[in-house]
């Protein structure tokens, strides 16, 4: 019979405060009941609670739960530690985003491999949130290494390779690497076309941000940009009819359209629904 793997029950941060308490309950049998018994329990439970919230910041107490279960190690564990970055990102907390996913992911390269999908997707989120928030030095040829590799292994069509050729996309344009900027977002949109569909969301939205590319760049002419008008309102046409009125990039796609529409001479130019 094999020998079974033993694997980390519970992650480093936790193991502070579990072992600041076990050190303080010790301590307090030596420690004479009175004034100086008292005094020793407070610092001892203000210093746990910082370690607790230490701990809590790098791994929620639920997953350090299921750590203790199931094993620090545990695929789900490491998946769920994974999914505790993408929801403080969701709540606006890129900062704790960031400090989850350079925990976690040294844990997923080394249980699950650097090829795996849920440490591709995990490098995928880290790169994105650091490179839209100045933590990367070269941000550009950072993502042109993961998507080197996420088509290696994922293939040129899956989502999250077409998701970082969006983020290059948009970085080249917002570093004012325009012409670089429009190649990226057609190739893309080819792309998308082809293997998830032209109704797809990342086809509609890369397509969205190359006609804004076009209209607001510098030396666009009249025809430039009523060509982008005509161009945004076949975008929008499609997000209606594939994503919804309702859905959030067809109501900013139309707010945009209307502020460009807003802005043309055109008496013959409908208004937009």
């Amino acid at each position: 019979m094999g020998h079974v793997k033993r694997v980390r029950r519970l992650s480093r941060a936790w193991r502070w405060p579990l072992g600041g308490l076990v050190l303080s309950a010790v301590g307090a049998l030596f420690v004479p009941i009175g004034t100086l018994l008292w005094l020793q329990l407070c610092v001892t439970v203000g210093a746990i609670i910082t370690l607790v919230r230490i701990a809590h910041r790098e791994v929620p107490f639920p997953i350090a739960v299921a750590q203790w279960r199931l094993g620090g190690d545990h695929p789900e564990v490491l998946r769920a530690r994974a999914m505790t970055a993408a929801m403080a990102l969701q709540q606006g907390q890129a900062g704790l985003a960031v400090h989850r996913l350079e925990h976690v992911l040294p844990d997923l390269v080394r249980v699950l491999g650097p090829d795996h999908p849920d440490t591709l997707s995990a490098r995928s989120l880290n790169l994105q949130v650091r490179g839209e928030h100045g933590g990367l030095p070269d941000r550009l040829a950072a993502v042109a290494d993961l998507i080197e590799d996420l088509t290696r292994v994922l293939g040129p069509g899956h989502p999250d390779t077409l998701a970082a050729r969006y983020c290059r996309a948009e970085w080249l344009s917002q570093d004012g690497r325009t012409d670089e900027a429009e190649t990226a977002f057609g190739g893309l949109i080819a792309t998308a076309t082809e293997s998830v569909g032209p109704d797809s969301d990342i086809t509609l939205v890369a397509r969205s941000s190359l006609t804004i590319l076009r209209h607001e760049r510098p030396g666009a002419t009249p025809a430039d940009k009523a060509a982008a008008v005509d161009e945004l309102t076949a975008v929008l046409d499609a997000m209606d009819r594939a994503l919804g009125t309702d859905n959030p990039t067809t109501a900013s796609t139309r707010r945009l359209l209307g502020q460009w529409r807003s802005t043309r001479t055109d008496p013959m130019l409908p208004p937009v629904d």
